[in-house]
């Protein structure tokens, strides 16, 4: 199979989906969540990459990070194989417990990273189940999903401490004392009208999350760098090969 590549850089804030194994659920109980939790904590720390949000669902979860050092890659291969292994141990199952490697993004600042936020913290009533009912309902919801960093947005009580919610809500217009107020309608705007826009732009989205000229520059990029994969190995690298006939290898 061929090697999925990353682009790495430093600064760099990422949008990254974590999908279940066909109908595995990574989730089997809320252990498994707080378990998840944990070590996306841990990762981070050891990392030092900054964790802007995150949402757990049931057969997938999503990340917004930032890497100020370059290294997405290892900050996630943390994440994801140390959970695997406790899952595998715990529930007595082998295999894999997700679907091949994880969706990674690079995003635009402000709007764009705004709006992702929203886009991220509303899937617990994105599913089916919710599809009718109603704004209140949606909201009431929403506030009381315990699986989601979107409730320390909201509410300062409820933040938890490997979470930096200071760059979302430096977006939100006004006093600082009333941007969780604002980020929180904010939100709830979204549960009345959706965003067309941005959703088509979630759906067509290949390697960035922006505006059309800052995903044709992370395509651009990211050519460079396949280009840069793709080299030939040094000659000193090399070795000779000998054939040998069938009759000699019997």
């Amino acid at each position: 199979m061929a090697r999925k590549l990353r682009l790495q850089y430093e600064g760099a804030i990422y949008h990254i989906t974590v999908r279940g194994n066909g109908r595995r659920r990574i989730f089997r109980d809320d252990s498994d969540r707080e378990r998840l939790l944990w070590r996306l904590s841990e990762s981070a720390d050891l990392y030092e990459v900054r964790v802007y949000m995150f949402c757990l669902m049931d057969n997938h979860f999503h990340l917004v990070v930032e890497t100020p050092r370059a290294n997405v890659s290892r900050f996630m291969q943390s994440v994801l194989t140390g959970y695997s292994v406790y899952y595998n141990l715990k529930h007595n199952t082998c295999g894999h417990v997700l679907q091949g490697r994880y969706g990674a993004e690079v995003v635009e600042g402000n709007d764009y990273l705004l709006n992702l936020s929203r886009y991220v913290h509303l899937n617990p009533v994105s599913i089916k189940a919710y599809k009718t009912k109603s704004t209140k309902d949606k909201a009431i919801y929403l506030s009381a999903y315990p699986w989601s960093s979107y409730r320390g947005y909201v509410d300062k009580r409820r933040q938890l401490e490997f979470i930096e919610y200071a760059p979302i809500l430096s977006l939100m217009a006004g006093p600082k004392r009333e941007r969780t107020a604002a980020y929180r309608c904010f939100v709830k705007a979204g549960l009345a009208e959706s965003d067309d826009e941005f959703a088509e732009l979630m759906k067509s989205r290949k390697r960035g999350v922006g505006s059309k000229e800052f995903r044709r520059w992370v395509d651009k990029e990211y050519e460079l760098l396949k280009k840069a994969c793709a080299r030939g190995e040094d000659v000193s690298f090399r070795r000779d090969a000998e054939l040998f006939d069938v009759d000699h290898i019997l």
